[in-house]
């Protein structure tokens, strides 16, 4: 069984003793030709600055930021104003609309959009998506290999004073605070494994990139995705352990439960005939009561049958049959045989 995302195949992780998975490199498990395909699919990545066709997503996100920097620029003093005075506002006061989470400075925006517009389109190539949650928090929802990621893409900021030092002496002019925090050209994109219902105790984990003067995110698309299907991919392992993991415990468990009933079963059994063993016990003499009892009586109706031989008078006779049969009779319910037959075949029976 092979296991399909868009242009990628993995390997069925069924065939891997646990041992091997846990050891193994996550990107082992594409299949040869999966590996090579996408090997190459990421050296060709590029991210376009200015690209024709830009992702809806990024698309709601230019409106909504433009509206934003609107709004606040018209209602920046709105609590202060009389309510009324609004109504002639050319700019809607309402709350925010979520977009994708992207904090770059203007001078940064237009390349921003080309990364994130191939990075969408990457993760559609890969069978994943990206989305944006409604509310009023900007988020980024990506998911790979059905595992959802929250992620965000934002331009590093830093001191005033730290950002000069990397210029000429010349350059430092101003004012501003050394201290005052200022976008310093590179970029920085995290992404955090979001945890279902079931894993909600876990901790998350986080993959973060961060640019440099000469390794822009131009140039790290591909690492990036290829460090992104790989933890993809080792928590689909992980998960997958976990299931077998809890497989085999739930096997023992059944096994271990299935032998401890076993034992109860066996010495209730052993219980039982002992019970019945005590009370067979306890009848014994009252059986041999019975047995000598039913012995006497039909000594006795033999003698009265023969006492009959004797009799001429046929009323007589008659009589005497009518009470030998009550005393043969009477000897059967005294008779402790089918008792003791059946109270004996039950306790071997039992101890079986």
């Amino acid at each position: 069984m092979v296991w399909r995302h868009g242009f990628i195949e993995l390997k069925d992780m069924n065939n891997y003793p646990i041992n091997q998975l846990k050891e193994l490199d996550k990107i082992e498990l594409l299949i040869p030709e999966s590996m090579t395909k996408f090997n190459q699919w990421c050296k060709d990545i590029q991210a376009v600055k200015h690209n024709k066709y830009l992702h809806p997503l990024i698309i709601e996100y230019q409106e909504e930021i433009a509206y934003r920097k609107a709004r606040d620029e018209e209602h920046q003093f709105y609590k202060e104003i009389d309510p009324y005075s609004l109504r002639n506002s050319k700019v809607e006061n309402r709350r925010n609309k979520a977009v994708l989470f992207i904090d770059v400075s203007d001078k940064q925006a237009n390349r921003t959009y080309g990364i994130m517009n191939s990075l969408i389109d990457a993760i559609s190539e890969l069978g994943g998506r990206v989305d944006v949650f409604a509310g009023e928090q900007d988020n980024i929802r990506i998911r790979l290999l059905d595992h959802e990621y929250s992620a965000s893409l934002i331009e590093i900021m830093v001191k005033r004073r730290s950002f000069l030092s990397n210029l000429q002496s010349g350059s430092m002019t101003g004012l501003s605070p050394m201290y005052e925090k200022i976008p310093s050209g590179l970029l920085r994109m995290e992404f955090t494994e979001i945890f279902g219902y079931a894993h909600r105790n876990k901790t998350a984990q986080s993959l973060c990139f961060n640019e440099t003067l000469d390794r822009p995110f131009e140039k790290q698309i591909g690492e990036i995705l290829i460090d992104c299907l790989k933890n993809a991919i080792g928590i689909s392992v992980s998960r997958h352990i976990a299931e077998r993991e809890y497989e085999v415990k739930k096997k023992e468990k059944e096994r271990l439960e299935a032998i401890e009933e076993s034992k109860k079963q066996e010495l209730q059994r052993l219980e039982e005939y002992i019970l019945r063993k005590q009370k067979l016990k306890q009848n014994i003499e009252n059986q041999m009561k019975n047995w000598v009892k039913a012995n006497k009586l039909r000594d006795y109706a033999e003698e009265l049958e023969r006492f009959v031989v004797t009799c001429e008078d046929e009323i007589t006779k008659k009589s005497f049959s009518t009470y030998i049969q009550l005393v043969r009779e009477a000897a059967e319910d005294c008779d402790p045989g089918g008792d003791i037959l059946n109270k004996v075949q039950e306790l071997e029976h039992g101890s079986k």
